[in-house]
């Protein structure tokens, strides 16, 4: 059994999205979208092995994309 300190809080993530659901919901794959988090071009954070994604960030990214001239990077 974990016991947790009085000064350890928990971590509570508001507006976070994982890799696999963005992926299955903008089309791209989830190697491309955690490359993206990889350099830096999309925010979020790595817990473990499972990257997430700020839906802010996230949502930028897809309307810069959807308004870009250079359609070679959308989505399949």
């Amino acid at each position: 059994m974990v016991s947790l300190s009085q000064s350890s809080k928990p971590v509570i993530l508001v507006n976070i999205i994982s890799v696999k659901a963005a992926a299955e919901y903008s089309g791209y794959s989830s190697q491309y979208l955690r490359r993206l988090l990889r350099l830096g071009k999309l925010a979020g954070l790595k817990l473990g092995q499972v990257w997430l994604i700020e839906m802010e960030s996230f949502e930028w990214y897809l309307s810069e994309v959807e308004n870009s001239q250079d359609h070679r990077f959308g989505p399949k």
